[in-house]
C-alpha cells in the first residue's frame, strides 16, 4: 500500500489524470460486462415470459369465453327442446295422436259449451322432423263462446295452429253464428315417415 502512494505522488498530474481515466473506464467496462449485461439480459428474459404468459393467459381466456358461449346456446336449446316437447300430442302414433287430439279438443269445447256438429280429421303430413295432425271442426256458437273457446285452445299445453277459421251469420238466428275451424297439433314424426320426407327432399 505504500508504495501505490509513493508511487502516486511520484507521478505527474498529467500521468494522474490519465490514470484516472483508464480506472474509470475499466469501472465502466466491468460495471457494463458483469453486472449492467446480465441484468439487462434477465430482465429480457423476464419480459419475455411475461409477455408469453400474456399471450396463453389471454388464449385460455378466449377460449372460457367460448366455452361459456357454447353452455349458454346448447342450454338455450335444451330449454327450446323441452318446451317443443311439452305442447306436443303425447301421442307419436299417427292414429292415436288423432284421437288424443279429438278427445283434447273436445274437452276445451265443453268449457265454452260448444258442440261439434262433426269432426273430420285429414291426412296426417310430415314437415321439418314433425307430423301434424289436422282436424275440421264446424260447430255453432256465439260470440262470446267462440272466444272463449279460442282462448282455451290458446292457453291449453299443446301447441294448436289455427289454420282456418271461417265465421258465417246464420239466417233464423243472428245471435248464433256458424264457425269453420281448422285446427293442427303436432308430434314427433315417425322414423320412417321423417326418412320419407329425406328421401323426397334429396330427390
Amino acid at each position: 500500500m505504500a508504495r501505490l502512494t509513493n508511487w502516486w505522488k511520484g507521478i505527474s498530474p498529467r500521468e494522474r489524470m490519465l490514470v484516472g481515466a483508464a480506472l474509470l473506464v475499466g469501472i465502466i467496462f466491468v460495471g457494463v460486462n458483469y453486472v449492467f449485461d446480465p441484468v439487462y439480459a434477465t430482465y429480457e428474459q423476464k419480459r419475455s415470459q411475461l409477455d408469453a404468459r400474456e399471450q396463453l393467459l389471454k388464449k385460455y381466456e378466449h377460449l372460457s369465453q367460448t366455452a361459456d358461449k357454447a353452455r349458454q346456446k346448447l342450454k338455450r336449446i335444451s330449454t327450446l327442446e323441452q318446451a317443443i316437447n311439452q305442447g306436443l300430442l303425447a301421442e307419436t302414433n299417427p292414429d292415436l295422436a288423432n284421437a288424443e287430439l279429438q278427445g283434447v279438443v273436445k274437452e276445451l269445447a265443453k268449457k265454452a259449451e260448444i258442440k261439434f256438429t262433426r269432426i273430420t280429421p285429414s291426412k296426417p303430413e310430415v314437415e321439418n322432423g314433425f307430423m301434424m295432425i289436422t282436424l275440421k271442426l264446424p260447430f255453432n256458437g256465439t260470440i262470446k263462446q267462440i272466444s272463449k273457446f279460442l282462448y282455451e285452445l290458446e292457453t291449453a299445453p299443446q301447441f294448436f295452429d289455427i289454420s282456418s277459421l271461417t265465421i258465417r251469420t246464420r239466417r233464423r238466428d243472428k245471435r248464433m253464428l256458424r264457425v269453420e275451424l281448422e285446427i293442427t297439433a303436432f308430434i314427433k314424426a315417425p322414423e320412417e315417415s321423417a326418412n320419407e320426407e329425406n328421401g323426397s327432399d334429396n330427390a
